[in-house]
């Protein structure tokens, strides 16, 4: 499996609209794309402006297509007016473990 956890810093006011333009671009995942496993993000107390992403694919050509896809090139337009930074928490890689893929 491959995957990477990223952390976003939103613009004030903006983690819901971003939220938005998450939600959508999972949805066209899930329904488009076969090799994307997860698009999940999770927000955490204390941390009003940030929404962690966690995304995990069958292998990296997988993710590779999910970021051509057009709903991810939508996702990087918008960003900009929502998005004050980002950081890579876990940058993405092969998993050593998962229940997934057994490994």
């Amino acid at each position: 499996m491959y995957g990477g956890l990223i952390r976003f810093v939103c613009k004030p006011g903006k983690r819901s609209e971003f939220l938005d333009i998450v939600r959508w671009s999972a949805r066209a995942a899930r329904d488009g794309e076969p090799g994307t496993l997860r698009l999940d993000a999770y927000v955490v107390d204390g941390e009003p402006d940030v929404v962690y992403g966690y995304e995990a694919y069958v292998d990296e050509d997988a993710f590779r297509a999910h970021v051509t896809n057009p709903a991810v090139q939508k996702f990087g337009e918008v960003m900009d007016d929502l998005v004050e930074g980002w950081t890579m928490v876990v940058p993405f890689t092969e998993s050593v473990v998962s229940n997934v893929d057994g490994a």
